[in-house]
């Protein structure tokens, strides 16, 4: 058993999270969607995209991006563009679903679609005609199992309670709404007004046609944020109910996303600060009834994240924590990532470059990446330690590896236990750290200063 160190959580929601240890531990890291991580991805040939397509059968899993945004957050770190007229979504549809008409005759026939997320930018800036039409079609390419979980993020500025019903006739059963904060002042230093009534009404129109998976965005660490403002935040957030809640800690990448320098002017919280706002969430969130999940998700009794953590059968992709395990995920749309066989393939980021790739008859790949035999099995370790908290360890591996966990023991971190790894409930503040240990690219990557911090 491993000595007090004077550092350990505090039981249940009263967890304490030491600031002298978010300062010893801050450094750049993965969030670990994958592994090998986005930034290792290069030139992949045809080949061996089309032979992984072919490898399994089954059902699959799909995301869609949808790049367009009326205007620009200036946190976002995702790739969006911004339009004003939303009929340039039209012969967006069309591109995507020519890209999976080329993805299904590389395919085995007969697989079918058991999980569907619609990301962005803005999903809901599709005109309905067009969100349904997107839909449609990919259900006439892959038929839907009976039990597929068919996700859209939703922005509540976007759109009206015509277009929500339609989102319900068209099928969806999970929405995700963009949150962020409820603050007015900390909504305006990064250009998202968004009063709080705007979502309540979308949440109060779901409610009225049925049972549908909420899940809340929320982001801490930024401009003005305060435990009491946040508090309010949360106290509002908790009021509307919604099934699930992501808390992610804003990445502050502004040499990949230049509009986030106008964010620095209305200064950041520090470390200690967003520890502090963190710390908060989390009892606030426990004491109402809500349950973590991996490192930044909370959800309801009864939510399938936390049947599946409890199982240990949690898992992340690149769309985030998900309890379809397994499952091959082709991506559709610009800068949008797939995984499977063995292998990681992206989309190209411009629209037009896309656009007439798909139109030659090719596949729009930029670029990828084949694991090797030690990658599937850092990948194993890393997504097991990220969701689950717990790896057995082969006898005799990553030797050199459980000796860099040594600081991370003492700290309180992590239990070593013969060949097994535990992750203590103060270590899940630190899994980015923890994980970052078995990940074989990071140590001598110069690109590891293209991540965000851990804190």
């Amino acid at each position: 058993m491993n000595a007090p160190t004077g550092l350990e959580p505090k039981v249940g929601p009263e967890l304490h999270v030491p600031e002298e240890l978010v300062a010893r531990y801050r450094t750049r890291a993965p969030r670990y969607t994958s592994y090998p991580t986005a930034p290792q991805f290069g030139p992949i040939p045809t080949a061996a995209i089309d032979a992984a397509l072919r490898r399994n059968p089954g059902p699959l899993s799909a995301y869609v991006h949808i790049p367009f945004c009326k205007s620009l957050c200036h946190y976002c770190g995702c790739h969006v563009e911004i339009h004003a007229r939303r009929e340039i979504g039209a012969g967006y549809v069309d591109t995507v679903l020519a890209e999976a008409d080329l993805l299904a005759a590389r395919l085995q026939p007969g697989r079918t679609l058991d999980q569907l997320a619609l990301g962005g930018g803005t999903p809901t800036f599709l005109q309905p005609d067009d969100m349904a039409r997107l839909i449609d079609g990919l259900r006439a390419r892959w038929p839907f199992t009976p039990t597929a979980d068919i996700s859209i993020e939703v922005d509540p500025r976007t759109i009206d309670e015509a277009y929500l019903n339609r989102l319900v006739d068209i099928g969806f059963g999970r929405y995700s709404f963009g949150v962020q904060d409820f603050d007015a002042t900390v909504l305006e230093a990064v250009h998202r007004a968004q009063p709080a009534d705007l979502t309540l009404r979308a949440v109060r129109t779901l409610r009225e046609r049925g049972e549908f998976d909420l899940n809340f965005d929320l982001m801490y660490g930024l401009p003005h944020q305060t435990p009491e403002t946040f508090r309010t935040t949360l106290d509002i957030v908790v009021a509307m109910r919604p099934t699930r809640i992501a808390l992610f800690l804003y990445a502050h990448v502004p040499w990949m996303k230049p509009a986030q320098k106008l964010v620095e002017k209305h200064g950041i919280p520090d470390a200690a600060a967003r520890s502090r706002l963190f710390v908060l969430a989390n009892e606030v969130l426990a004491g109402a009834g809500y349950e973590r999940i991996g490192m930044d998700h909370f959800a309801l009794p009864g939510d399938d994240l936390l049947q599946a953590q409890a199982s240990g059968t949690l898992q992340r992709n690149f769309m985030g924590y998900t309890s379809r395990a397994g499952l091959d995920q082709v991506g559709m749309g610009v800068s949008a990532i797939g995984s499977f066989g063995g292998v990681y393939a992206q989309d190209l980021k411009d629209r037009e470059a896309w656009t007439a790739r798909i139109a030659a008859g090719e596949l729009p790949i930029e670029r990828g990446f084949l694991l090797t035999e030690d990658d599937l099995e850092r990948r194993r370790v890393i997504m097991q330690l990220f969701c689950n908290f717990t790896i057995q360890l082969e006898p005799g591996m990553f030797v050199e590896e459980r000796e860099r966990l040594a600081p991370m023991v003492k700290d309180g971190f992590v239990v070593l236990t013969g060949d097994n790894v535990t992750v203590t409930p103060l270590g899940r503040h630190f899994i980015r750290n923890v994980c970052a240990v078995f990940d074989r690219y990071l140590e001598a990557d110069a690109a590891a200063r293209r991540y965000s911090h851990t804190a």
